[in-house]
């Protein structure tokens, strides 16, 4: 009798443990999603930044003047170049905005057609970057069509292509008020 109770003793405790295994394995991870970037430039390079909204003319431009510490980033409205206030941007100015947008999702290439769909034959802004590395400068242009029917995104073509993809409506609301409400310095 006390073979028997050891061996379903011994079950008993197989089977819990099989359970506390099962219960408290750690669950398996999913490696992090990788960003998609629509561009991605080193902001160190950007040098000059123009951001209009066609379809209301209105237009705005970023000029970067190094001195030593200060805040580099200018209104480029010679020849005063008035300044821009560093704290709208967190102290690291409009390129940090413009060196990348993240996509929340990659659309691919479009037709010509496709994209007056997504309104980027007459697109609601356009951003000039130009950049500047070991002496090289390059001018990057690209365009922001529609709101996307829910509201979260805006269609964004990628430069010199038809490659679309969908950016978050906050980025394109931080890029329009820098046009609408200028960030000027006070004293300016």
């Amino acid at each position: 009798m006390r073979l028997r109770n050891i061996v379903i003793l011994a079950v008993i405790l197989a089977v819990l443990a099989g359970v506390f295994y099962l219960v408290s394995r750690p669950e398996p991870t999913t490696p992090p999603k990788s960003i998609v970037y629509v561009w991605d430039i080193d902001m160190d390079d950007i040098t000059h930044i123009t951001i209009s909204l066609p379809r209301e003319g209105l237009i705005q431009s970023f000029i970067k003047i190094p001195q030593g510490d200060e805040f580099p980033w200018f209104f480029d409205d010679p020849p005063k170049y008035s300044s821009v206030n560093a704290t709208a941007f967190g102290g690291s100015g409009p390129s940090l905005l413009l060196s990348g947008p993240g996509a929340s999702r990659d659309l691919g290439y479009k037709t010509d057609e496709q994209l007056a769909e997504y309104g980027l034959t007459n697109p609601s802004m356009k951003i000039t970057v130009t950049t500047n590395k070991d002496g090289i400068e390059s001018v990057i242009e690209s365009d922001v069509g529609d709101k996307t029917i829910d509201g979260a995104n805006y269609y964004v073509r990628a430069p010199g292509s038809n490659q679309v993809a969908l950016v978050d409506y906050t980025w394109y609301e931080v890029l329009e008020r820098l046009v609408k409400q200028p960030p000027y310095a006070t004293g300016s």
